[in-house]
């Protein structure tokens, strides 16, 4: 599954949509910092782009070095290309030390994940209180009325 869009990333780049910076502004007011973001599933940079609109610094992670490459190139964003299934260690030296990251994004690629593995990431590297979990997808979700006003 890691290599499925290997072969079409620039086409995958050119046809995936954005997302409402609203979006982005609604998690920011969420969160009391904003020094790093974790964008993972990154895929070719869409939601770090925009986050890294907001937060110091990104590190915006995939499994497929192809779509990083088609990813925008800013100053504050680091790509990095991660093994399906990281060691606390390759975490730790890849994405952030323990309690660091103030938002961790997932942007229409959770369903690829393990689960209880990337939780369990989460819950290492995200700041406490107030770090951030957010997850979404291409749907019109119905959450709650705060967060449907975003969308």
């Amino acid at each position: 599954m890691t290599e499925l869009f290997n072969k079409q990333a620039k086409q995958y780049t050119e046809s995936r949509p954005s997302y409402p910076f609203d979006l982005f502004q609604f998690i920011a007011s969420k969160t009391p910092v904003h020094d790093l973001a974790w964008d993972v599933g990154t895929g070719s940079g869409q939601a770090a782009q925009s986050i890294a609109r907001i937060y110091k610094n990104v590190v915006a992670t995939d499994t497929s070095q192809q779509q990083l490459e088609f990813a925008p190139k800013l100053r504050n964003v680091r790509y990095q290309q991660t093994p399906p299934n990281m060691s606390i260690a390759e975490l730790e030296h890849d994405v952030a030390m323990h309690a660091t990251v103030d938002v961790v994004i997932i942007a229409q690629a959770i369903y690829w994940f393990d689960l209880l593995t990337f939780y369990q990431q989460v819950n290492l590297v995200l700041k406490r209180p107030n770090g951030v979990l957010a997850a979404w997808c291409y749907i019109e979700p119905e959450v709650n009325e705060s967060v449907d006003a975003v969308f």
